[in-house]
C-alpha cells in the first residue's frame, strides 16, 4: 500500500489525527489551506452557512498534489454545518481520486462523519471509500481499533489485487 494523508484542520484536532496516521503508515502528509480566514469555530460555522446560502463558496490555496503513485488516500476534515468544509470540497474536486482507496476521518462536535460520506462519494467518483473514522464529542471511535481494521482491509485488498493481476 502506498498512502498519503490529505487533511484540513481549524483547531488542530484533525491535524493531530492526520499526523498520527502519517506516522503509523509512514506516508507523506498535505494540509489544505482555505483562501479565506475563518476565525473561531462558531464564527466559521456561521460563515459556512452564510456562504452556502449566498452560493459564495471559498476555495483552497493549496496546490493540487500529484497522486499517480498512491493507491490509498486518507482524507481528514472537521464537520462544519453538517458537512466537510466547502474549501476542502473545492480542493478535492481538483484531485485525481478515481481508482483510489479513500479512507476518511473527521472531527466534530455533534454531527458525525456519516453526514459527509455522500458528499465525499460525489467528489471522488470511481474511488472506493472505506473504513471512516469518527472523532467527536458524541461519538468517538478508538483509534487503535480503527488502525487495526484499516491495516487488515488494505492488506486484504492489496492481496486480492495481486492475485487478480497474476491470474489475468
Amino acid at each position: 500500500m502506498k498512502a498519503m494523508v490529505i487533511y484540513c484542520s481549524h483547531t488542530g484536532i484533525t491535524e493531530r489525527i492526520a499526523r498520527r496516521i502519517a506516522a503509523d503508515f509512514a506516508c507523506p502528509i498535505l494540509k489544505v489551506e482555505p483562501d479565506v480566514v475563518y476565525g473561531s469555530f462558531l464564527s466559521a460555522c456561521r460563515r459556512v452557512v452564510s456562504d452556502r446560502l449566498k452560493k459564495q463558496l471559498p476555495g483552497a490555496v493549496t496546490e493540487t498534489p500529484q497522486l499517480e503513485g498512491f493507491d490509498t488516500i486518507f482524507i481528514g476534515y472537521p464537520i462544519w454545518a453538517g458537512d466537510m468544509p466547502d474549501f476542502m470540497q473545492s480542493f478535492l474536486r481538483r484531485c485525481a481520486l478515481s481508482g483510489k482507496r479513500i479512507i476518511p476521518f473527521a472531527t466534530f462536535r455533534m454531527t458525525d462523519i456519516a453526514a459527509s460520506l455522500d458528499t465525499l462519494a460525489a467528489l471522488c467518483p470511481g474511488a472506493e471509500i472505506l473504513d471512516p473514522f469518527n472523532y467527536g464529542i458524541m461519538h468517538r471511535e478508538r483509534y487503535a481499533d480503527w488502525l487495526e481494521m484499516v491495516r487488515a482491509d488494505c492488506a486484504e485488498r492489496d492481496m486480492e489485487a495481486r492475485w487478480d493481476a497474476e491470474t489475468e
